[in-house]
């Protein structure tokens, strides 16, 4: 789909974009390369990374959505300081300890 800003996992912070006249102004497919693209692929796991800070968006005209989800299911991933999977196990449903692992 034609997106004016197009990304996989949330967790990149998106302050004071302006965006118009796309068909999806913000299209976050994480479940299109659920393991990642390039470099990063088989290091993150993009349906469960943790939305980062979404402020002062401005987003309109769009012919389907401004903001387009997708399947995001934010959780508790422990990532590295490259923002790779360092424990698989954070990106399960829950813990081993059986409470939920959501974000």
């Amino acid at each position: 789909f034609a997106s004016g800003i197009y990304m996989l996992g949330m967790s990149n912070d998106l302050i004071e974009n302006r965006v118009a006249h796309w068909q999806n102004t913000i299209f976050t497919p994480g479940s299109f390369d659920p393991q990642g693209k390039g470099m990063a692929w088989g290091k993150v796991c993009t349906l469960h990374s943790p939305f980062g800070k979404i402020k002062g968006q401005v987003t309109h005209g769009g012919a389907r959505f401004g903001l387009y989800l997708d399947n995001q299911y934010p959780r508790n991933v422990e990532r590295d300081e490259n923002g790779f999977v360092s424990d698989w196990a954070s990106c399960d449903e829950f813990k081993a300890d059986g409470t939920d692992n959501d974000k």
